[in-house]
């Protein structure tokens, strides 16, 4: 069940390849006492296909989102090519969005 997709474009000299990133709801380990949330990263036709664990949705998701940085990286540097978004280069799933660290009151 994906909740979340971005599309990147790879771009190895005159060559670009599409890049995709999909993020799968969290849901409840088969111990019954920990929860995985997986994701994707398509380059192209290829795909690397993970689950991170936590001790609750929260946790499996925000290491899914944490380890997809990760993931983007070595596979453009693996191909030799550089990571875009909307034609400005890519560098953190988390840049430019709207998450933050609120201090407590």
């Amino acid at each position: 069940d994906v909740i979340a997709e971005r599309q990147l474009e790879l771009r190895v000299g005159r060559e670009s390849v599409v890049v995709s990133v999909k993020l799968g709801r969290p849901t409840l380990g088969s111990s019954g006492e920990d929860w995985v949330c997986e994701y994707e990263v398509w380059f192209g036709g290829s795909c690397r296909s993970m689950a991170m664990h936590g001790v609750d949705a929260m946790q499996a998701l925000q290491l899914s989102i944490a380890t997809l940085d990760g993931e983007l990286q070595h596979g453009a540097r693996k191909r030799g090519g550089s990571l875009y978004h909307y034609d400005e280069p890519f560098v953190s799933i988390l840049e430019g969005g709207s998450l933050r660290v609120v201090p407590a009151a």
